[in-house]
């Protein structure tokens, strides 16, 4: 069996992979570095590595205690990561064409299937569409609430 360090909560065959993961993980409020494998305790070779010494680089947190949050974390976006590429699949399996009608200049265009679900230029007028998805479902997002007016910004005669 392999010794990792009790704060070690993935371990990647890349450094850009590791890297990344370190800075999202920090990100996430979950401070994290990059270390080199190895037993508890040895040292190996100038270079820190050894004969024995366990495969890849270690993304770590700092403390001890967000080991398992960062982990579950990871597993978590490890699954959403999983369900997007699923419908992403979806897509790019779709045949046919679909009509998209764009809010700009109102005019219809059509599509490959595989567009659905996502935004092009209006082949009309230039103006960004969006091409329907029917599996997504947007019928509780309020696009027209807008953001809330800043009033720092009035004139002194708005107020």
């Amino acid at each position: 069996m392999t010794d990792r360090d009790p704060r070690c909560v993935y371990v990647a065959q890349e450094i850009t992979l590791a890297a990344a993961l370190a800075e999202w993980l920090t990100g996430k409020g979950y401070p994290a570095e990059v270390a080199q494998a190895g037993r508890l305790g040895e040292v190996g070779d100038s270079l820190g590595f050894s004969e024995d010494a366990p495969p890849g680089l270690e993304v770590r947190v700092v403390k001890p205690e967000h080991a398992a949050p960062a982990r579950q974390l990871l597993v978590d976006r490890a699954e959403a990561l999983k369900q997007l590429q699923e419908v992403e699949a979806r897509r790019a399996a779709r045949t046919g064409t679909v009509t998209a009608v764009c809010e700009d200049c109102g005019k219809p265009s059509d599509w490959p299937a595989a567009e659905m679900g996502k935004t092009q230029e209006c082949p009309h007028c230039g103006g960004y569409m969006d091409v329907p998805d029917p599996d997504e479902d947007w019928s509780g997002v309020d696009f027209e609430g807008g953001e809330p007016e800043d009033e720092s910004n009035e004139s002194e005669d708005e107020k």
